[in-house]
């Protein structure tokens, strides 16, 4: 977290909020009444002013409109449990669903980093989009999947449904560590058709500040669901764009998140070999690789039932000593082909607008007919860009999606569809959701 003093900076960079654009805007979406949308944001110190000058500028935005739903992003430097508070006392009976994010927000303002904190919220009303927001408790559920099962249900039965209804798209946000399991949970109750697309709630040193929130609760280890059912075109895109390498492998020992043998050999080595060396050190004395490896994870290689081929990448945590085993940020199993993946930071800062297109292409959409977008994108790989270049990632997905509002958040894993294969926990991954306006 050495950086996060010289990101304090960008709060001076990024940004004034123009009630005069607000009210432009506003005026705007008069004509398309189908969905209609207002977004905030503040760097703002205090609690209470910062979601004061967020919630102005959605209701600015919105006029006379009042909205069904809203997302919230927020970091762990303001208290959680205030920030739902304050954005109730503002907003009023309207559903919420969210979750803490890495260092900073995104909206199609800037990338807004505070010198305490930062929050963001978008607002949506629309008459073609059904929204129910549901959530679980962990620590309560008698196991991970039981939780997933318990929140779908409980999103289901918030939007007005049944569990005949399937929904059309599922947001999800949970505490890091147990995402497949949840995955699974979700898809007993509505099948592995449906995506389920966003990321795990974020601090801003991985020591376990994150929250999630779900109408009126905040939970610390939860799991956080939207069940969306809408007649409105809708694109995904969940993208881990890497080059690939010609280095790979079959794991021949795993469990859990640990790699303990690729082709019959220790893990570590293996991994170690591959990057010719460079973390030879660490080999020696155990310890994290964390920081070292977003630029070369490894990608489990994923086919689909229609024959396609993905290469979803998964992030080196640690080499751990004696076994030389390799611990990584998803579950790995014994069979599971993978390959050594590269890249550099100009290709990330280059996927807020190739996974934007993407959503564009997966929907079927004109750059035109875009009515609000939700980006999530990795903390890892967001920490891998140097601080002056990411002030441009707003503008590469305005560009990619005509200026349309858009909400994001840096999350410690995401989760997305992939065509044939279904839905699937990786890292240093990125997705966006773009809705058709009417």
């Amino acid at each position: 977290m050495k950086r996060l003093g010289n990101l304090f900076v960008l709060a001076a960079m990024l940004s004034i909020c123009c009630p005069l654009i607000a009210a432009q805007e506003a005026k705007a979406q008069e004509k398309a009444v189908s969905v209609k949308t207002g977004y905030g944001w503040s760097v703002k110190d205090g609690v209470e002013e910062a979601v004061k000058e967020a919630v102005s500028s959605v209701k600015s935005r919105l006029g006379k409109t009042k909205p069904d739903y809203a997302i919230l992003f927020s970091t762990v430097g303001y208290d959680s449990e205030d920030v739902l508070k304050q954005v109730q006392k503002r907003l009023g009976s309207v559903k919420i669903y969210g979750a803490t994010s890495c260092l900073g927000v995104i909206t199609k303002d800037g990338f807004h980093v505070g010198k305490v904190g930062s929050l963001a919220i978008m607002a949506i009303s629309s008459d073609k989009i059904c929204f129910g927001v549901g959530g679980a408790n962990l620590d309560q559920a008698s196991s991970p999947r039981q939780a997933g099962r318990q929140a779908i249900i409980a999103a289901i039965k918030d939007a007005g449904k049944t569990e005949k209804d399937i929904p059309n798209l599922v947001l999800i946000s949970a505490a890091p560590g147990k995402e497949e399991e949840v995955l699974l949970g979700i898809e007993d109750v509505i099948g592995k058709w449906v995506p389920v697309v966003g990321g795990s709630s974020a601090d801003n040193t991985i020591e376990g500040f994150w929250r999630q929130y779900a109408n009126d609760q905040v939970y610390s280890n939860g799991l956080v669901l939207t069940a969306i059912y809408t007649d409105l075109t809708v694109g995904t895109a969940f993208q881990s764009e890497y080059y690939r390498t010609l280095k790979r492998g079959t794991v021949t020992k795993a469990e859990g998140r640990v790699i303990y043998e690729i082709d019959g050999k220790p893990a570590a080595e293996v991994y170690n070999g591959w990057l010719g060396g460079k973390l030879s050190e660490v080999l020696k004395t155990g310890g994290t690789i964390l920081s070292r490896t977003a630029f070369y994870p490894l990608a489990k290689i994923i086919h689909g039932e229609g024959g396609e081929t993905h290469y979803l990448s998964i992030h080196p945590l640690s080499f751990d000593l004696p076994a030389k085993s390799l611990a990584v940020f998803a579950d790995m199993k014994t069979g599971d082909k993978i390959q050594l993946m590269r890249g550099d930071w100009e290709l990330l800062l280059n996927r807020p607008r190739t996974t934007s297109q993407q959503a564009l292409r997966n929907g079927g959409l004109l750059v035109e007919d875009v009515g609000f977008g939700i980006f999530t994108f990795c903390a890892g790989t967001m920490l891998a860009i140097p601080l002056e270049e990411m002030p441009k990632m707003p503008p590469l997905i305005n560009d990619a999606i005509g200026g349309a509002p858009f909400i994001g958040t840096f999350t410690f894993g995401e989760q997305g569809f992939l065509a044939g294969a279904g839905n699937k926990h990786g890292n240093l991954v990125n997705s966006m959701i773009v809705f058709k306006k009417e």
